[in-house]
């Protein structure tokens, strides 16, 4: 008996290894379940498991294209500062924390961050603005899975060491890849007519793994209803 399987080894042993050729684009169902997956985890656990934060050191803040924001942060000082927690605003928001005639004008103090998503591209903005001179912000992100990146050989040491998330979770991964591609599965069998007797078995067995992965995932979320709400 081994041990230490990559995904697509972990979905073989579920579901079978037809799965590569019946669902043509298993690759990005395999990764829409990682990101699906990040999204359910409190932010306190994509924390801990995070990479090293962007760091802001002017007013142009940073790009998060194709990230979570988890934790932003400004130093109050250009020396021996503290770090202080920015909270997040909508764009009319802060504008008003911009404006130094309003109540709600932000200090060093108070920091705030908007997403500007204007030029079809998302960055992240804080204020007052940071510098390169000690009063630098810092920003924690997970960053999505993209549908060309190839997860079928991730392990369980890789799913933390390149992808942030707690080795543990491969067994959620692949049981919810496995759903997501039967899913897909039985979506193209339909459309096709194929034997009705055949898909009520792999109905039954996709929901067989839904309710597994539900059930795995609870020891991360810790509340049922917020798992199934997903």
């Amino acid at each position: 008996m081994a041990d230490g399987g990559t995904i697509a080894q972990r979905i073989t042993d579920l579901i079978g290894s037809q799965y590569s050729t019946d669902a043509a684009y298993a690759g990005d169902l395999i990764n829409a379940a990682i990101n699906e997956i990040a999204d359910m985890l409190p932010v306190d656990l994509l924390l801990k498991y995070s990479s090293t934060p962007t760091a802001v050191t002017s007013g142009t803040g940073a790009s998060i294209e194709g990230k979570k924001v988890l934790k932003v942060i400004r130093v109050d000082a250009n020396s021996s500062g503290i770090e202080r927690e920015c909270k997040e605003l909508d764009r009319a928001q802060y504008a008003q924390a911009r404006d130094s005639e309003s109540i709600h004008y932000a200090t060093v103090f108070s920091p705030v961050y908007s997403i500007d998503s204007m030029n079809a591209a998302s960055n992240l903005d804080i204020f007052p603005d940071c510098n390169g001179s000690g009063q630098e912000g810092n920003i924690w992100t997970f960053a999505y899975i993209v549908d060309s990146t190839d997860t079928t050989a991730v392990t369980a040491s890789t799913l933390s060491s390149t992808y942030f998330l707690p080795s543990e979770l491969i067994h959620a991964v692949s049981l919810k890849s496995s759903v997501n591609i039967l899913k897909a599965y039985i979506s193209n069998q339909v459309q096709d007519e194929e034997d009705i007797e055949l898909m009520q078995m792999i109905t039954s067995q996709m929901q067989l793994l839904e309710k597994d992965f539900l059930s795995e995932m609870q020891r991360y979320t810790g509340k049922a209803e917020e798992v199934k709400g997903e």
